[in-house]
């Protein structure tokens, strides 16, 4: 019977480690190589009886390597950016999804789990918090123009540049501003920058999610006039809300039916809502999942007669 691994020093408690780490510590190569650990990597180690997250595995390459940098869709995911549902996910399984750093300006090697590059990086591109160290939200956005599609690219752009709701979230002020992100893209380098420019053209402040952003841009290919993003719109002294998008010249709104309306205190004060505005003579449009296929394709059409109807044409002007 096989004799039990001894136990791993305490001043090496973490999920992921490297060999590096572990030699310093007095782990040798045969311990290394015991059942209870895991090699993910090239000089990277595991403990097998951890739920690994892509977050153990970066701080291991970062605390290891003092020039590493986490960037692209590792560092899209560390942030939270609404990324396109294959792209936010990492699984530790038999695909390994890779992580993405890069070393600085030094070339290393890249492996089915790590994804290297050599990027230069300015130190306020850099945000340090203890063991890790990530490309900032604005170097992120720009970074991933080669890896997204310039729809996608708007919704993170969107996703930076929206005001929080105080009431909500633990801030007062956007990651970003639309002059942030001008400046930043005219100073990235390589041919992405006229891409990133196409996509900050498209950005708007006031969409709060992707679903509203896709609506927006579905709208403007259309020709339908640009809409008001979350604002509070008043008729006849009533205070209406705020619309996931509004056209208020000629009455119309729509709302996008997500998962926070479907508890029954939220579809209660969506009913009542609605119910409001249409005493007061406006059409609210209210979509789902299905509206946003095929390029909002029902979306659009339902959008588009809810304009006609209150006398909406493509000449008309507010």
């Amino acid at each position: 019977m096989p004799r039990r691994p001894a136990p791993l020093p305490s001043a090496l408690p973490h999920a992921v480690f490297t060999t590096a780490e572990a030699r310093s510590v007095g782990v040798g190569t045969e311990r290394l190589r015991a059942r209870d650990l895991k090699r993910l990597a090239y000089g990277l180690h595991a403990r097998v009886d951890a739920e690994l997250t892509e977050l153990d595995v970066l701080t291991a390459l970062t605390r290891d390597d003092p020039l590493a940098v986490v960037r692209g869709l590792s560092a899209a995911r560390y942030w939270g950016f609404p990324l396109p549902w294959q792209k936010q996910q990492w699984k530790a399984g038999k695909e390994l999804t890779a992580v993405h750093l890069t070393a600085n300006g030094e070339s290393r090697r890249s492996s089915a789990l790590i994804t290297w590059s050599r990027k230069r990086l300015r130190v306020d591109e850099i945000v340090a918090l203890e063991d890790l160290r990530v490309t900032s939200r604005i170097r992120t956005w720009l970074d991933l123009q080669q890896d997204l599609s310039l729809a996608q690219l708007v919704d993170i752009g969107d996703h930076l540049v929206r005001i929080p709701r105080e009431w909500a979230e633990s801030r007062e002020h956007p990651y970003a501003t639309l002059d942030q992100l001008s400046m930043a893209v005219d100073s990235f380098p390589g041919p992405g920058r006229t891409r990133l420019r196409e996509a900050l053209d498209l950005v708007r402040v006031g969409s709060d999610s992707p679903p509203e952003t896709r609506l927006r841009l579905a709208a403007g290919r259309a020709g339908l006039p640009e809409p008001d993003l979350n604002v509070r719109q008043i008729d006849q002294g009533r205070d209406l809300g705020e619309p996931d998008l509004a056209w208020p010249a000629w009455k119309v709104c729509v709302e996008h039916d997500g998962p926070t309306h479907r508890t029954p205190e939220q579809q209660e004060r969506d009913i009542q809502r609605r119910e409001l505005r249409e005493s007061l003579g406006w059409i609210e449009v209210q979509t789902v999942a299905k509206d946003l296929h095929d390029g909002c394709r029902r979306g659009l059409r339902r959008m588009t007669d809810a304009l006609r109807k209150h006398d909406w044409h493509p000449d008309a002007h507010p």
